[in-house]
């Protein structure tokens, strides 16, 4: 029998009270640590067999496909989603298990990093738009909490586990061989899912390019949604100026050497974890446009202090307030789209968001490294933070008061049975597919 989509979630166990959800989150955590072990794993095999011009095909190759979020987001929205996400678990198992046997030469291993980043963008909002269909609205500020952990884990757990295998014997043969275990874990867990019937009616389904057209005019259309996809490609681009800047903040002008670098740099992960931890309770019954507001704040906040920082111990400080206010950056925006999106978008608004945040990162380590190199680190971080806080006059007069259209727009929605982000507002058997 197939489990039926929960009416209400349960306000102190989340996860015990839900299994669909719990088994969601489960499998991306178990998946999100994988990948961390194979990005290490990766590094450390092509750095020094392959150089920088090999580091830079594989990161190339990694975020390329990433691109492609409103494309893989019409994949989302119009196919059974624990089908979809269980065959890209398997293929993701099968192209990293061959790259674990073979290890092949930078052109083959390229191309095998790229398909696994194809796998990796189609799953993604597939993930996220399952959030809203699992869980009541009044819960979804917690839910994105939970399930963001396993991103966080990435961070955090994933790259010490990689390195420790990469060190073992067998190397990255090793490493690789257990994020293909993952990924067979990861697609048993799914199992635990109800079968959900696609977001989009099987008589609307139209051509891939032309559904994802119908995605991104829906994105221009709908003042709100078009401010988050912006504000968050211009977040980023300010934020993942820490990835460029700290390394020359902590050597050449805190002079803390390597150990404080890493110090630094998990003190940004470990902020991320913790806020994640604490939005599991605090953030139910938040409003996710204040979650938003104060996640921004922090991060600012965070950058300008790093910019600011006469010695290690105040950067680690302003790395765990930048890594928390990052944190609940995601459980606000993943929210808030939660609510404005009808289901049957909210693949590919979610894909759309994807890529925002990807050309985001491109432009801050293109711009990020031409800053440090004129005006130095310090003055990188200060006018990063700085940007990180005007980006607050373009989300807030556009989130706190929705315009005319939007109005109606919601209304309309209402009347046709989709409300923030659920499809239909009444389970019915057609919602699940035996």
């Amino acid at each position: 029998m197939v489990e039926p989509l929960p009416t209400r979630a349960s306000k102190t166990h989340l996860l015990s009270g839900n299994s669909a959800f719990r088994s969601l989150c489960a499998s991306r955590a178990v998946s999100f640590v994988g990948d961390g072990i194979t990005t290490t794993a990766l590094v450390l095999l092509v750095a020094p067999r392959d150089g920088p011009t090999g580091m830079g095909l594989l990161l190339g190759a990694n975020a390329l496909p990433r691109l492609g979020g409103p494309l893989a987001g019409v994949l989302a929205d119009r196919v059974r989603t624990r089908r979809l996400m269980m065959r890209c678990e398997l293929a993701s198992a099968l192209v990293i298990g061959l790259t674990a046997i073979t290890l092949p030469p930078l052109p083959c291993l390229t191309a095998l990093v790229a398909v696994a980043a194809i796998l990796a963008t189609i799953r993604n909002p597939a993930g996220r738009s399952l959030v809203a269909v699992l869980v009541a609205p009044a819960d979804r500020a917690p839910a994105n909490a939970l399930f963001g952990l396993g991103r966080t884990l990435t961070l955090t757990l994933g790259p010490g586990l990689g390195g420790l295998l990469g060190a073992a014997p067998g190397g990255a043969h090793t490493a690789l061989a257990v994020d293909t275990a993952t990924f067979l874990v990861s697609a048993f867990l799914l199992r635990g899912l109800p079968a959900i019937a696609p977001a989009r009616d099987p008589a609307a389904v139209t051509g891939v390019w032309a559904e994802a057209g119908e995605g991104l005019r829906h994105v221009v259309a709908n003042r709100r949604i078009l401010v988050l996809v912006l504000s968050l490609f211009m977040l980023v681009a300010f934020a993942a100026v820490d990835n460029v800047a700290l390394i020359f903040l902590t050597g050449d002008v805190i002079h803390a050497g390597p150990a404080g670098y890493g110090m630094a740099a998990s003190a940004f992960g470990a902020g991320m974890l913790m806020a994640s931890l604490a939005c599991t309770r605090l953030a139910r019954g938040r409003r996710p446009v204040a979650l938003l507001i104060v996640a921004v704040v922090a991060t600012g906040a965070g950058m300008i202090v790093n910019g600011l920082a006469p010695v290690l111990a105040v950067v680690v400080a302003a790395q765990l307030v930048a890594g928390a206010g990052n944190a609940v950056e995601n459980i606000g925006y993943d929210t808030v789209v939660q609510d404005l999106v009808p289901r049957p978008f909210l693949g590919r608004v979610f894909g759309t968001i994807g890529t925002a945040a990807q050309l985001g990162a491109a432009f801050a380590y293109t711009v990020g490294s031409f800053l440090v190199g004129v005006v130095g680190s310090r003055a990188t971080f200060v006018l990063a933070g700085t940007g990180t806080f005007l980006v607050l006059l373009l989300l807030i007069p556009a989130l706190i008061r929705p315009s005319r259209h939007e109005s109606a727009v919601r209304r309309r929605d209402h009347r046709d049975g989709y409300v923030s982000g659920r499809i239909p507002v009444h389970p019915c058997p057609s919602c699940i597919d035996p």
